[in-house]
């Protein structure tokens, strides 16, 4: 719904965005989304939870428990931009007082996966993490059966960490657990340069301000 500014005024704010995706903050709505992507088999399999199963109750639930932004952890709608559509989620948990943190992507609409959005959500995710959060680490947890996850985070600068070996199970098989980080000092920032004028430069002053 527009008024007469132009302005849709239900338009979910994008915090970051990237060139096809951005990120933005849950809203209680999506919960129908989300548990239809949670009744996906292939897709609980993909993000590591492979069989389990979520009710709509189940992720209204989990919303009021986990919407806010905590300081140990953080959870983000994947927003297609041209569309405006809800396709995905991911965030960051475990952060730490040594400054680590653990990632999570999932693009949860099929039509959508093969795209490159989970690629450019991840590094959405880290860009953020490591500018306003201040991490120094990004862990990512991967089931070893998930070759295209593995070869996204490779992509992203993520290295290998180690592996517990067999601790998956998928159709009678064991797989390894693989243990990937990326160091801030690894990472170049692309998306939120636009954030670094917040920094006062040498010579020059204080940053803009707001007031």
């Amino acid at each position: 719904m527009s008024d007469a500014d132009g302005l849709d005024r239900h338009a979910r704010p994008i915090l970051l965005p990237g060139n096809s995706v951005g990120l933005a903050l849950m809203r209680s709505e999506d919960a129908s989304a989300i548990a239809r992507w949670n009744q996906d088999l292939e897709f609980t399999a993909r993000i590591g939870t492979p069989g389990e199963a979520h009710t709509l109750e189940v992720r209204q639930e989990f919303y009021k428990q986990n919407s806010r932004v905590k300081p140990d952890s953080v959870e983000f709608a994947v927003i297609e931009l041209s569309s405006g559509r809800l396709i995905g989620f991911g965030g960051l948990f475990d952060m730490t007082r040594a400054m680590a943190g653990t990632m999570f992507v999932g693009i949860g609409e099929a039509s959508q996966r093969g795209k490159g959005y989970g690629a450019e959500a991840s590094r959405l995710i880290c860009e953020y993490g490591f500018f306003f959060r201040n991490l120094y680490a990004i862990k990512v947890e991967v089931h070893a059966y998930n070759q295209p996850a593995l070869q996204t985070y490779e992509r992203l600068g993520f290295k290998l960490v180690g592996r517990l070996r067999g601790v998956n199970m998928l159709n009678g098989r064991r797989y390894d657990e693989v243990i990937m980080d990326l160091l801030r000092d690894e990472f170049e920032l692309r998306y939120i340069s636009r954030f670094t004028s917040l920094e006062p430069t040498a010579g020059k002053g204080e940053g803009r301000s707001a007031i």
